[in-house]
């Protein structure tokens, strides 16, 4: 694994080769930094590991655990899901959601085709919501493992549903948008978007606050619609097509917006790093960073992962820039997060890495047993992060 790079160069080209879910490229010669001696502050080490199936090998995903209640819900590509205790990572359920939904091949010794998980996991009221690249969206019973509904669209989902409690909201592949009642799964109303000619491989985390939902296009968009009609309300652009080829004009908003009080912040790729009003759409600040990373957020600071590799940490108010971290530079990083005064991130190479979320300097390193490659989950005293091929680790920090 330590051969995958997941760079800016790789990504576009799994992005516009791979639109029909190819894996990522082994063989392209990269460039990317050493690791290098620093002063350790912190010391993280792994508590327990479980394996979840078989991971996502090496297909684009997003499939992250989510911890729900008192267990974390993780599951792999193929459409096992289980979950295990926060505390010592003992299985309390497990489904094969594979063997129980997924097309089956044309004989017996063929079995069932892959699910393709790679929306979710979501987790929220206690319920955990997976989608798949086949149009699958699934609510289970967190605590049970039992499907209350599943429902099928005609598009491909490779980014986290959102969940409010009534709604559950989509973004597929195709720039449809999608709701469905909570209760029951049926679809209330959908919702087309523009999609350029060539975009990056995945979407944006539809973001559900004050009566929408809020949503990054594949045009540099930021959209809010109406969750009870599917109205859209307001547009803001985060980026502006430019130069001469559909490579060059990629502008993608795949970040999950995060709302605090009026103001929402979101991220394009070759775009800007932007607060826009909640109620109005009005930009009210904008910095040239180009991303399409989940960002992180603690306190009145931003936290993002740009295309380079660099980790920035911003000031909400007003957009200064308080530091950044270069040590990582080609190293395929994951989208940030906070984690008891560090910003953890991790690499494709099968490293954690902690950052001083005060000073931006390295201050600690966790060896992985493969490639990291989504968001890690911070719940309380505990980081949890999930490998390619499919091991679940929960992290502490002496």
């Amino acid at each position: 694994m330590k051969a995958l790079k997941i760079l800016q160069h790789s990504l576009l080209a799994t992005a516009l080769v791979g639109l029909s879910g190819c894996s990522l490229f082994e063989d392209e010669e990269l460039t990317y930094k050493e690791l290098q001696p620093f002063n350790a502050t912190v010391n993280p080490s792994a508590q327990w590991d479980v394996g979840v199936g078989d991971g996502v090998e090496n297909f684009f995903s997003r499939l992250n655990p989510a911890v729900v209640g008192d267990v974390i819900v993780a599951a792999d590509r193929d459409g096992f899901v289980a979950a295990y205790s926060l505390s010592d990572g003992k299985r309390v359920w497990e489904r094969d959601l594979q063997a129980e939904y997924a097309e089956q091949g044309e004989t017996w010794l063929e079995g069932a085709e892959s699910l393709r998980i790679s929306g979710g996991i979501t987790g929220y009221a206690g319920k955990a919501l997976l989608a798949s690249e086949n149009g699958d969206v699934f609510m289970l019973d967190a605590a049970t493992g039992e499907v209350k509904w599943h429902a099928k669209v005609n598009a491909e989902i490779v980014a986290d549903p959102a969940f409010d409690g009534s709604y559950v909201v989509v973004a597929a592949g195709n720039g449809q948008i999608f709701a469905f009642d909570a209760d029951n799964g049926e679809e209330i109303w959908n919702l087309p978007t523009d999609v350029p000619a060539l975009t990056l491989r995945g979407n944006s985390k539809p973001t559900l606050a004050a009566g929408g939902a809020i949503i990054g296009t594949a045009t540099g968009k930021l959209t809010v619609v109406v969750l009870e009609n599917g109205q859209q309300a307001w547009e803001a652009r985060l980026a502006v097509p430019k130069g001469a080829t559909e490579l060059q004009r990629l502008v993608d908003v795949d970040s999950a917006p995060i709302v605090s009080g009026p103001i929402i912040y979101n991220i394009a790729y070759n775009g800007q790093l932007a607060a826009v009003e909640v109620r109005t759409g009005r930009i009210v600040w904008q910095r040239e960073y180009s991303s399409f990373q989940n960002l992180a957020m603690y306190g009145s600071n931003l936290y993002l992962t740009d295309t380079q590799d660099h980790v920035y940490s911003i000031n909400t108010d007003g957009g200064i820039e308080r530091w950044v971290n270069n040590d990582f530079e080609g190293r395929g990083l994951t989208a940030p997060v906070y984690f008891k005064g560090h910003i953890v991130v991790g690499d494709d190479f099968g490293y954690l890495h902690f950052i001083d979320a005060q000073t931006g300097k390295t201050s600690g390193r966790l060896e992985l047993d493969d490639a990291a490659y989504s968001q890690p989950v911070v719940e309380d005293d505990q980081l949890f992060i999930q490998t390619r091929d499919g091991t679940l680790l929960a992290v502490r920090i002496n």
